[in-house]
Parts: C-alpha cells; structure tokens; sequence
C-alpha cells in the first residue's frame, strides 16, 4: 500500500485523462496540523465536560451528607464505580486487575488507596462546608502534585512555581478565612456575667459561632489531606506510566479499594451504616456515582488528547461550575474573600499547569532538534 505523501487519489488534467500526482510536503504538513488541532479541541470539550460530571457529583454529595455520612457515600460511590468499571473492562476486552505483574498491580493499589483517602477527605469538607469553598481548597492539589513531582519524580520546580504555589496558599487562606485572621462582622458579642440579660441567648449565639469556627477549621484541614492524597495518586499514576496499564483498570481499582477504605471508615469514625431514606435520596447518591464514572472517562480521554496546560486550565472550571450550583441551586451566596480566594488558586494553577506545557514542548522540540541533527550526513 502506498503512503499519503507518494499518491493521491485520481485526478483530472486538463486533457481529460487521469494520472496520478505527489501531494505536496506543505499540503499534509497543513493536514496533519489541522487534525491535531481538531483532537486538542475535542480534548479540552471532553476536560470541560468532566468538571461538569465532578462539580454535579460534588453538588449531591453536598446536599446527601446532610442526612448520610460521608464515608458512606463513598462507599456508595465505590460499588456503583467498581460495577461500571468491571463492565467497561469486559467490553475493552481487558482484564479489570491488570497484567500479571506484582508490582504494577501493588501501585495500582496504592493509587486507589491514595485516591480513596483523598476522596472521604473532599467528601467530609463538603459535608461542613459550603460547595464552592471546599471544591477551592481542594483544588490546592496541582500545588501538592508539582511539589511531589520534584521530589519523586525529579520533574522541573522553579521559581515561577514556587512563587504561583505560595500565592495559591494565600488564596486558600482567604477561603477558609481563619478565625485568627478574619473576624466576622455578624459575630455576636462574648456573653455576659450569668444572669445577666440575654446572656443565655448570646451564649448559645456564641456557641453556635464557635462550632461553625471549628467545624470551617476542620474542613478546610480535610480539604487539603485530601488534595495531598490526590498529589500522591497522580504521581503514582505517572509513576505507572501510559504502559503499566489501562486507564479503565485505575478506575476499577480505585472502585474496589474505595469500598474498603471507606466500610472501614464508616464503622470506625461514623458510627455505622445509615440506611438512605426515601426515593430522592437514593436517586441522589446513585447519580453521584454515575457522574464521577462519566466524569473520569471524560477526564481520562481528555487527558489523552488536550495539551496539559489548556487541559489543566478547563479542568478548573470545577471551582467555576461548584460557585454557579452554590448560588443557584444551594441560594448560598459567597463572600468577598470566596471569590478573591478562587480568581487567585484558579490563576496561580493555571500559570503553573501553562509554564510546564511551555517548558515539555521546548524540550520535546530540543530533542527533535538533537535527533535530526544526528540524521543529517
């Protein structure tokens, strides 16, 4: 069979035969160009697609750990994971375990031993703070992720990252808004002598405050144990690289993982099982699930085809999606330092994820360089 670029299809010359004739060089050179432009769009529309699928599940796992403990739902979710990502194996033709390899099947089990941590860290945030404040923090992770990379994997950390992660922290912190640091102007008043007039209201007033102080305090901790799990998973998933195996197969893995972990930690922090009531709840907790498998096959295949930087960038559209469903659909309306916070994590992110894409593509040109030199006579 003969190549794009030594025939063309049957064309007419001016004679009103046919002949065949040489595509040009610039030709397919434009035609190759064109096509990878098409597949790095279609990458960050299947990116953008995913932050949808996650900020939804985000959404009903906030509004079902009102009634559910956390680490039940990601009990839920890792069966309704485990299920789809078993089927999805079969139908690839792919065993769900992997290859017969102890090595890639033991990290494979540590990355959905990270992801599993990670995700009854985010899930608990959720459940003691509002949407968008818990999906910022979270989010703190491609900081955690660049930091490991240099220490494990030797990948390039430099003053533009540094600089960008210091700031994403500030951001975080204008989130989570500290006691120490930030007073609340609607903070009732420390209450009076006992006996004194309204002293029991201003003292369940100020009780109340206190609880809400801690319980911030304590999610936004949960956030960021939870966003350092996810650094340890993805370093793991490079660490396993594209042939170690399947993307489908880390999917099942974190599935079957997540259902232990998280049995365990419902039994042992939460007090137990706690049957959903009623046919909303169940149709809520089986959406989430559905959505965070969609969500990782549209991640997943966005990954494969978007740029990492441009692809990073639309995956920050989680913070975007998690503030439009907090005021839309939860009517809570963020503060000042919510919005501030965010435009700071998402800016100082996406510098980092762009500097690294700027940083591989010269060193994939250095090295096309380096390779046709040595072809040259």
């Amino acid at each position: 069979m003969t190549s794009a670029q030594e025939t063309s299809p049957l064309l007419q010359n001016q004679h009103g035969t046919t002949s065949t004739s040489p595509i040009p060089p610039s030709t397919t050179a434009t035609n190759a160009s064109t096509n990878q432009r098409h597949q790095e769009t279609k990458g960050m529309i299947y990116m953008t697609l995913s932050a949808l699928f996650f900020s939804f599940m985000s959404l009903l796992v906030s509004l079902t750990t009102k009634t559910l403990p956390s680490f039940e739902i990601v009990l839920f979710r890792g069966i309704i994971q485990t299920i789809l990502g078993v089927i999805a194996c079969r139908h690839l033709g792919i065993s769900p375990f992997g290859q017969p390899d102890n090595r890639i099947r033991f990290l494979l089990f540590c990355r959905g031993l990270a992801g599993s941590v990670a995700l009854g860290f985010f899930f608990y945030a959720l459940s003691v703070m509002p949407l968008a404040d818990a999906t910022v923090v979270f989010f703190f992770g491609p900081t955690f992720t660049a930091i490991l990379g240099r220490i494990v994997l030797k990948e390039p950390f430099g003053p533009l990252d540094a600089i960008a992660s210091t700031i994403t922290m500030c951001g975080v912190i204008l989130v989570a808004k500290p006691t120490f640091l930030f007073s609340s102007p609607s903070r009732p008043p420390l209450p009076g002598p006992p006996g004194s007039e309204g002293d029991d209201i201003t003292a369940a007033l100020f009780v109340k405050q206190q609880e809400e102080d801690y319980s911030r305090l304590f999610g936004t901790l949960a956030g960021l144990c939870g966003a350092m799990c996810t650094a340890i998973a993805y370093v793991l998933v490079r660490k396993i690289g594209k042939q170690g195996a399947h993307s489908m197969q880390h999917v099942t893995y974190f599935g079957v993982v997540s259902c232990f972990i998280s049995t365990i930690g419902l039994y042992t922090f939460q007090g137990g099982y706690v049957h959903p009531q009623g046919a909303w709840m169940w149709t809520g907790v089986l959406a989430l699930g559905v959505a965070a498998f969609i969500g990782q096959i549209l991640l997943n295949s966005g990954l494969q085809l978007a740029p990492l930087g441009p692809g990073t960038l639309m995956r920050m559209n989680d913070i975007v999606f998690a503030f439009l469903f907090q005021i839309t659909i939860q009517h809570e309306q963020p503060d000042i330092f919510s919005f501030l916070g965010a435009s700071l994590v998402m800016i100082c992110t996406g510098s980092m994820a762009l500097n690294k894409w700027r940083l591989e593509k010269k060193r994939l040109q250095q090295e096309k360089d380096r390779q046709d030199q040595q072809q040259q006579p």
